[in-house]
């Protein structure tokens, strides 16, 4: 039996919420079995379509989920990048999922490199396991489709969690939302902080904070 691996994330880019590593190791010859699911990349299908995928594939092979919180975030960025702590994620997963072959969806520009970049952060044993690491390899592998499905569920699961939590619809939770800025405005304004959960090291949350922190000044 040889037992592949896909791995892929969700939230990479987010200013408030966790960003979620998912992993989904199967018999190669199962394959044709979660491709008859539809299984795509996940920005391709439905919210529910996605969610009926997620909630089967655990019936064909291993599900991996590695949450890595926003603050978790800011601590790791003071120390290395963002690409980086993806790449930590991803061999997490690889350690624990223990695969003849490895698929995932690459961050950065180079694959080869990726490929090295993760060899040397993983046990000796793994240095004959085949690696593929390849950008929109969710759209080329359905067993990195799973993976994307199985981080994106998880990541909307988190941030309609939040939206419970704070009662507030901030819509997707990254810059380019107007929603999503309007309610760390207006929560630092009447709190005096930002909620738990922002990824205080992004260029976002900063200006917010600055921008706080000169209309407190205006008021003496």
């Amino acid at each position: 039996m040889v037992k592949i691996l896909g791995i892929d994330e969700a939230g990479r880019g987010p200013v408030i919420g966790s960003m979620f590593v998912g992993g989904f190791l199967i018999d190669k010859n199962k394959l044709q079995e979660i491709e008859k699911l539809g299984v795509k990349d996940s920005k391709k299908l439905s919210d529910k379509k996605r969610d009926s995928i997620d909630e089967v594939l655990e019936n064909y092979g291993e599900v991996f989920l590695k949450e890595v919180e926003a603050s978790e975030i800011d601590e790791l960025r003071e120390i290395m990048s963002l690409n980086e702590i993806e790449l930590h994620a991803f061999v997490d997963i690889i350690e624990k999922a223990d695969p003849d072959e490895v698929f995932v969806d690459l961050p950065e520009p180079n694959g080869k490199r990726f490929i090295r970049k993760m060899k040397k952060e993983l046990p000796p044993r793994f240095k004959d396991v085949k690696f593929v690491a390849e950008h929109k390899a969710d759209d080329t592998y359905p067993v990195v489709s799973a993976a994307s499905i199985i981080a994106k569920s998880a990541r909307e699961e988190h941030i309609g969690d939040l939206k419970q939590k704070y009662g507030y619809d901030f819509k997707s939770g990254y810059p380019h939302d107007k929603p999503t800025i309007k309610f760390l405005e207006k929560y630092i304004e009447e709190k005096g902080e930002l909620p738990i959960e922002t990824r205080k090291s992004w260029s976002t949350a900063e200006r917010i904070v600055k921008e706080q922190d000169q209309s407190g000044l205006k008021d003496f």
